[in-house]
């Protein structure tokens, strides 16, 4: 079966969810996910997820996992003339944010703002920062005091950057790639394997607060225990200027999904994915990580006694920047991979 990715991607693309504000887009691929699914469970920290149930008697557990949540900001003061301040949810690199717009999850909807700046002209050279931090700047969302900013926000709303959705030929630009992208792949393989019997059951998981250190995918997998789990997530493009293919790895875009190997990543499981890549013709590409991964294999692989866990991941050039590049051709050679990895599963 297709899969209209950009579709999903557009919508959920411009949604504000950063770590622990995920329901809004849990919600809308919930309500994708549940006609291609035996049963649907949310659960307390806020975890979706969607069960295939197999058809062998004696059968096994398989988790697909990839997370829900975005990097953004969260508000933390307002000032006498209504300027906000804020720290960051998840990694974000301070140095983008000066003259950035931003969408804020307001109290009675979208509130609009703008991450002020010096301008040039009025800074003085020898005091110029080359990395500052979110202590040096602020919010302006053209209010005059801060009664009129307590009308619309409050400490503790959360706001993500602005961004453009765009899509030129099979590359998608957009805010929220990492981690959407993997998110319409579960779709995908859902969709795929709807009408197939599969003998196992299938897990498909978007998880919560992945990128503050994975919490959603440790209750998760504490909860179902799987015999195996696959987390689908993005990783580093390495195909622009000032990268270098023997510091940062040699990944491209297009030419198909990343199997990850090293001690995060079950070696036995690693190497079937790639013999599945192999024998159906699947584009792959090589990552070697040699070090706990920042995804959360990292957390599912310690769960209980063990998980046998592996990774796949979507080449995403600029991550954790407003403007993600995926492309996709690699979505569809992830859910490809996917399908045939369950299917290989079949007595």
């Amino acid at each position: 079966m297709n899969f209209e990715y950009i579709s999903f991607l557009k919508q959920t693309a411009k949604v504000i969810a950063p770590s622990g504000n995920e329901k809004e887009v849990l919600d809308l691929w919930s309500n994708e996910i549940l006609a291609y699914v035996s049963e649907i469970h949310h659960m307390p920290l806020g975890n979706v997820v969607a069960v295939k149930h197999g058809t062998c008697g004696c059968r096994k557990k398989i988790m697909l996992t990839a997370h829900a949540d975005e990097i953004g900001l969260i508000i933390t003061y307002i000032d006498s003339d209504g300027f906000l301040y804020f720290n960051e949810i998840g990694g974000i690199d301070t140095n983008l944010l000066p003259g950035r717009t931003i969408t804020i999850k307001g109290l009675n909807g979208i509130v609009n703002g703008v991450i002020g700046v010096k301008p040039i002209h009025l800074q003085e050279r020898e005091n110029s920062k080359l990395n500052i931090s979110s202590e040096d700047l602020w919010i302006d969302i053209n209010v005059k005091s801060k009664e009129e900013a307590l009308n619309v926000v409050q400490i503790g709303c959360v706001a993500t950057l602005t961004s453009e959705f765009s899509v030129s030929g099979s590359r998608i630009t957009g805010k929220a790639m990492d981690n959407r992208c993997s998110m319409s792949v579960l779709l995908a393989v859902a969709k795929s394997l709807c009408n197939v019997d599969v003998d196992n059951d299938v897990y498909y998981v978007a998880t919560v607060q992945e990128e503050i250190r994975a919490r959603g995918a440790h209750t998760a997998a504490f909860y179902i225990n799987p015999d195996m789990c696959i987390v689908i997530d993005v990783t580093h493009a390495t195909d622009y200027p000032s990268m270098s293919p023997v510091k940062d790895g040699d990944i491209k875009l297009g030419n198909g999904c990343v199997i990850a190997l090293g001690p995060n990543m079950d070696n036995l499981l690693s190497q079937k994915l790639i013999s599945t890549s192999q024998e159906k013709g699947i584009n792959y590409q090589l990552e070697a990580i040699a070090n706990p991964t920042g995804t959360d294999a990292n957390t599912i692989q310690i769960s209980r006694e063990g998980i046998r866990t592996g990774l796949v991941s979507i080449p995403c050039r600029y991550m954790h920047s407003p403007v993600e590049i995926v492309d996709e051709e690699d979505l569809n050679m992830t859910t490809k991979l996917l399908v045939e990895f369950i299917l290989a599963f079949n007595e």
